[in-house]
């Protein structure tokens, strides 16, 4: 369909960075801290249907969750197969950024969508 991008299978990877106590504290389930800066983070990796652009999701999820991009881990490809993995963060600073990226989370297992209706793309999560 023309329009519409999509990423399916989405999961948690865990970061041999976030394995290092003194640099990181996990605080909930796939969610860690970083002590230097207080930054909350979550990686995440997934899987591109067809040809579609990486960079769309994503910015998509960004602006949705009110987070950044803290990594661009890898986005490689088997067969037919293209996965991507990112590390996101919090990115207000007023103690929402937890709650922000609980909210991403909730993606895990979820197949993430967007489409183009009346001229603007809308992003859908099923």
């Amino acid at each position: 369909m023309k329009g519409c991008r999509k990423m399916k299978n989405i999961h948690p990877i865990m970061l041999d960075k976030y394995l290092n106590g003194s640099q990181f504290q996990k605080i909930d389930e796939h969610i860690y801290k970083q002590l230097s800066d207080g930054s909350i983070r979550i990686a995440l990796s997934c899987q591109l249907e067809g040809d579609e652009d990486s960079q769309y999701l994503l910015e998509d999820i960004l602006d949705k969750y009110c987070v950044n991009c803290a990594d661009y881990i890898e986005e490689k490809q088997s067969g037919d197969t293209r996965m991507y993995s990112f590390e996101l963060e919090g990115s207000l600073g007023n103690g929402k950024d937890y709650q922000n990226i609980l909210e991403v989370s909730k993606l895990i297992g979820k197949r993430v969508y967007n489409k183009e209706i009346d001229g603007r793309a809308k992003l859908f999560i099923e």
